[in-house]
């Protein structure tokens, strides 16, 4: 392959760290998997996990696994040759947004299944405040449908390297819309490898991120709701705006590696909330809907 025209600046040091980071990367993986089954062979074998925990705990491990794969066909992609000798190469941006896709989904079941053991039922000490629940739920989930797409979204961005494209704010240069949004054919192409859209979509996924947490906090601040509830949907619509602010500050800033893997702690922190909040919310076991009194007891 030759990219030397693309690459002749990096020193043999540069090229050390980043084979250091990739390797650290998969040893780290493949650490991840022996932690998991060793614990849950042990578990299993002591008659701890039940049937359905066992299969919830398989299909993870199975997702893992084949995390690994995709890992690996991302990396093929970028060892293809490019079209010119100073075209830069890059991995596809449609397997980076896979294998992160893949990582938000294994984690959110892990996440899930763990608040699940820990948690088996809501925190619910009324009828009045279960109602209230079910009505945050119904807003919970379509805003977490956002905020998930908008986390995939920026898999995008970065497989594109569109927070390059245009750093300035709110505007894309001197204009709101930038003029070659649609200039590749199919159309469709333009929403996953056209640099100036897939930053526009980018923004727009989070400008609407933004205001559907602030919405579900505006319709919901009424509402006879757990203290915990309130809490949680509280502390998503900070993390809602410290993750806007972090988005506009690494592209002000040129996306330094810093501030580009903070925004990414920042999507993975504020879903985390999202699934915190709809785990909270979910539906009690009929035999505790039974022992509810209407209201609950204050002191």
């Amino acid at each position: 392959m030759t990219h030397c025209s693309v690459n002749k600046g990096m020193s043999i040091e540069d090229f050390k760290f980043i084979y250091w980071m990739e390797y650290a990367h998969r040893m780290w993986g493949r650490g991840l998997g022996i932690m998991f089954a060793l614990p849950f062979s042990y578990f299993l074998r002591k008659g701890y996990i039940t049937l359905r925990l066992g299969l919830r705990l398989s299909t993870l491990f199975a997702l893992g696994a084949g995390q690994g794969l995709i890992g690996w066909w991302m990396v093929k992609s970028g060892l293809e040759e490019p079209a010119s000798e100073y075209a830069q190469p890059r991995v596809s941006p449609y397997r980076l947004a896979a294998h992160l896709t893949s990582a938000f989904v294994i984690y959110s079941g892990l996440f899930w299944t763990a608040l699940s053991v820990v948690m088996p039922e809501p925190p619910a000490e009324s009828l009045a405040w279960v109602s209230g629940a079910a009505k945050v739920k119904r807003l919970a989930l379509p805003v977490s449908l956002i905020v998930g797409i908008t986390a995939v979204s920026g898999a995008f961005v970065a497989g594109n390297d569109a927070g390059h494209a245009y750093n300035t704010f709110p505007k894309m240069g001197d204009t709101w819309i930038p003029e070659d949004i649609f200039e590749m054919k199919p159309l469709i192409r333009n929403f996953f490898e056209n640099t100036s859209t897939v930053q526009l979509d980018h923004r727009i996924l989070a400008t609407t991120t933004l205001m559907s947490i602030g919405a579900l906090w505006w319709f919901t601040r009424k509402l006879d709701i757990h203290p915990a509830v309130r809490s949680l949907i509280g502390s998503t619509v900070g993390m809602a705006a410290l993750q806007v602010t972090l988005g506009v500050s690494t592209l002000l800033s040129y996306v330094p590696v810093s501030l580009g893997t903070a925004h990414q702690a920042g999507a993975l922190t504020l879903m985390t909330l999202m699934i915190l909040l709809n785990h909270t919310v979910r539906k009690p076991s009929v035999s505790l809907l039974k022992s509810l009194p209407q209201v609950a007891k204050t002191v």
